[in-house]
């Protein structure tokens, strides 16, 4: 089998369409539609098929993604062999969640630049469950996320605990959510339903029988701690991610639970996938950071 071909079929699904990935590969759109076709034949199966005026993969393709993608990976590893550590060069796909990525990757970010200049690094900010079954899926290479289940399929290494603290503007600092069967008169700000402390939070509200007057949604974490320093509600966060307003009094903690609640923060890629030289670099730049 001609790896070009696989090379090829994966970029096409990466740029989204045959003209895309011609660019990206520095030939014609004939080409890329020649060899697609050759892949097929040589396959005996289909691997796009038209759906309205784009392609997208058939069933058989889906299947074979994740395989072509480790393909290249091996091979990645392969060219490797021969160059020194600080050399490392390839593709790297990173999801993250939100409230990990503005406050506590810069730095490993920063530091894996240094180490890996030559990678091409793909960042994408999105939610926990997102992340995970992306991983599952093997349709990414690293998810640096918090825990949201136990997952056979991925290996993980942790980062730690991250205590969870409710938070407000000094005017509604009174308000106490350790009392339960009540309704407090307080919207709460957060970001969308799959966000992990939103659903503790509003777990542990039902548990204790109490309601609140309604619920913003906001998807930026500064948009939402500025909006709880305004006096338009209180939120459930990441203690790291408050930490400057609680120090300069902008926002005040509320008691809420006699032990402090709290999420693991975590790296994982599938189990079953070849960590290629980017991935380990990315890895250790977390441990030299986080740990």
């Amino acid at each position: 089998m001609d790896l070009r071909r696989f090379i090829t079929f994966k970029t096409v699904v990466e740029e989204g369409s045959f003209a895309q990935a011609a660019r990206k590969l520095c030939c014609t759109q004939s080409t890329v539609t020649f060899q697609i076709q050759q892949l097929e034949q040589e396959l005996s199966y289909p691997v796009f098929e038209k759906v309205g005026r784009r392609m997208a993969l058939t069933p058989a393709g889906k299947l074979l993604l994740p395989r072509v993608r480790e393909l290249t990976r091996v091979l990645e590893g392969i060219r490797q062999l021969a160059s020194s550590e600080e050399d490392v060069t390839g593709e790297l796909r990173v999801m993250v969640g939100e409230t990990l990525l503005a406050y506590k990757m810069p730095d490993v970010l920063r530091l894996f630049r240094i180490k890996a200049p030559k990678v091409r690094l793909y960042l994408q900010s999105v939610n926990c469950y997102a992340i995970r079954d992306s991983l599952i899926n093997d349709n990414t290479d690293l998810g640096v996320f918090y825990r949201v289940g136990h997952d056979e399929a991925l290996h993980m290494e942790h980062f730690g605990k991250q205590e969870l603290v409710l938070v407000a503007s000094p005017q509604f600092s009174n308000f106490d959510f350790t009392k339960c069967e009540q309704h407090i008169p307080v919207s709460f700000i957060i970001n969308e339903p799959q966000c992990v402390f939103r659903q503790i939070f509003e777990a542990t509200l039902r548990e204790r029988k109490i309601t609140l007057e309604n619920t913003i949604e906001l998807w930026s974490i500064e948009s939402i701690k500025n909006c709880v320093a305004g006096n338009l509600g209180i939120s459930f966060l990441p203690r790291f991610s408050v930490l400057r307003e609680l120090e300069t009094g902008e926002l005040k903690e509320l008691p809420f639970a006699k032990t402090p609640l709290s999420i693991t923060a975590l790296c994982a890629h599938h189990a079953g996938r070849t960590v290629s030289p980017a991935m380990k670099s990315f890895i250790e730049c977390m441990h030299q950071c986080l740990s």
